[in-house]
Formats: structure tokens, sequence, C-alpha cells
């Protein structure tokens, strides 16, 4: 009998989420130090948050760029007190979070309730086209971070949140002045 693949794996490291103060200067260190780059900002409040037992609303500013295959994204939290801030404790910067891309973010929640792995925040992002699925996991006593699945979507259609189309969202945000 085959067995059935565990829906909780994780295949790689997709993002490292790091909250910040100063998202542009952040930015500019990362791309001249590092090369870490093609940056695309959002800014604005979540569609949809529900975080540790409540509904809210979170309001910042969101940058992703790239090194390698590997995003890195910063956040900067402009109003309220949420779980990134709360995490990071006497800090106010640092190493939040490692995300996964998923195809199914149902299917990999479904999965940490039926393991008794609680979902700290969940919310739903809206902003050109993308609709991003997010959801934080309780894995920080056992594991020492949190972990993200993220599910991105573009006019409904599953994407994956590559370097190369976020390159061209990148440039069309240059175009635009963002």
């Amino acid at each position: 009998m085959r067995k059935e693949p565990d829906p909780l794996k994780v295949e790689r490291l997709s993002q490292v989420g790091i909250v910040v103060r100063d998202l542009e200067a952040t930015m500019d260190f990362y791309e001249r130090t590092f090369g870490v780059g093609n940056w695309v900002v959002f800014e604005g409040e979540t569609d949809y948050c529900w975080d540790r037992g409540c509904e809210t609303v979170l309001r910042g500013r969101i940058a992703m760029g790239y090194a390698g295959k590997v995003q890195f994204e910063l956040i900067q939290v402009l109003e309220g007190r949420t779980i990134h801030l709360d995490f990071l404790g006497d800090r106010d910067e640092g190493l939040h979070h490692l995300g996964f891309f998923v195809k199914d973010l149902e299917a990999r929640l479904s999965a940490c309730r039926s393991r008794g792995i609680e979902i700290l925040q969940r919310g739903v992002l809206k902003q050109m086209g993308l609709t991003i699925e997010y959801a934080y996991l309780d894995t920080v006593e056992t594991g020492g971070v949190i972990f993200e699945f993220i599910q991105t979507r573009f006019l409904g259609f599953n994407v994956p949140q590559s370097p190369r189309i976020m390159k061209a969202v990148s440039r069309l945000q240059r175009r635009f002045a963002r």
C-alpha cells in the first residue's frame, strides 16, 4: 500500500520574515550590501485578519525581495499592537518567521489542527490583483520561531511567488511609482 505524503512536510524554505522600523533604509541596506532586490512594496490594511482569537485590522508596509530563490519579507508595522511586535518582546526589529509557499492553505491548516498545532494569526492581503492568504503557526515553544504558510492567487488563480513573477511586479511598481 502506498503511503500518503505528510500534509505538513515542507519542501524548501520560501521566505524569511523580518520586522523592521524603517522599510526604505532596510531595503537599501540589503540591496547594497547583499544584493537582495527587485523589491515589491505593499502598504495598507489587511482585508481580513484573525489574531489570537479576535478579528482585527493590521496596518503596515511590506517589502518583498529575493536572495536567490528565498524571499525576504520586511514588515514595518504602522499602527497598532500586532503579533509581529509582540513576538519580538523588548526588541522592535528582528527575525519574526520562516515562510513556506503552499498550494492548499486549508489542507495545511486542517493537518495542523489534527496535530494540535494552533494558528496564531490568519489573514488576507489584496493588492494589484494579488490575493495573499497566510497563517502563522504556534511553533515557537518547540521550534524557536514562527512558521508561516502562504498561498498566493492572481486574479483567482493559484500562482507561486517566484523571483521571476515578483521581479515583473517590481518593474510595474517602479514604472507606475508604487
